[in-house]
């Protein structure tokens, strides 16, 4: 199992547990299936359009993913195996869920197109790509989460952009920022709250036009930014 650096005291816990329910302890595994049995997963789907037998049945494979079925170079089980502290273990269980209703929805979406002028015995559906098992930002959301940040990031005029990078990729002082503009600190401040506050919103509107299905909240985005290392990747 791949440890994030820099993790919080909650999120090595987190991990131990995931490492200790891998090698067999009740404790643990009692304490990482409570997780899986949570309330809060089962609204996170329903508010995300899943029915009840839908939501019971993702749940239910994620369960059989994370204690059953093969093993993953190294021995690890393939889904838990694949925790490594980016965030709280709910909230990677989350997304994976979420993923995988999205894939369903998609495969739903396409049926009645996909049944459609074709012979072959195999189903159409099963054509259709769906996300590795257990990757939380997985390869087909990646380049949309990109996409959505470069075009958030483009729609923003030049003045605000300079500030923005000056700050945040260059590390100049708030300060000495606005006295070339001649701002006092607060102003330059203010600027910088307000590009950030428009750059949330327009991330998270562009990937909802990309993929209405994907319905994150700001935080759901952040923690699969911090699960993905490709996510930036040239």
């Amino acid at each position: 199992m791949n440890r994030s650096p820099a993790i919080s005291d909650e999120l090595i816990e987190h991990l131990e547990w995931a490492e200790l329910a891998l090698e067999g302890d009740p404790t643990a595994t009692e304490a990482v299936m409570k997780m899986l049995r949570s309330d809060d997963l089962v609204a996170a789907l329903r508010s995300r359009g899943a029915s009840e037998t839908e939501a019971a049945d993702i749940l239910g494979d994620l369960a059989g993913d994370c204690f059953g079925g093969e093993r993953a170079k190294g021995g690890l089980h393939r889904l838990l195996g694949r925790y490594n502290g980016a965030c709280p273990l709910p909230a990677f269980f989350r997304h994976v869920a979420v993923n995988r209703l999205i894939t369903l929805k998609r495969k739903q979406a396409l049926r009645p197109e996909a049944s459609k002028g074709t012979d072959d015995d195999e189903d159409p559906i099963d054509r259709v790509p769906s996300p590795a098992s257990g990757n939380a930002a997985d390869e087909t959301l990646i380049p949309l989460l990109r996409d959505a940040v470069v075009r958030a990031f483009q729609a923003v005029d030049v003045e605000r952009m300079v500030v923005f990078r000056l700050v945040h990729s260059y590390g100049v002082p708030q300060k000495r920022v606005g006295a070339v503009w001649g701002w006092h600190e607060s102003k330059t401040s203010r600027a910088l709250d307000a590009l950030r506050e428009d750059l949330k919103t327009s991330i998270i509107a562009e990937i909802r036009r990309a993929d209405p299905w994907l319905q994150l909240e700001w935080d759901d985005f952040l923690s699969l930014c911090g699960e993905s290392i490709d996510l930036f990747a040239s």
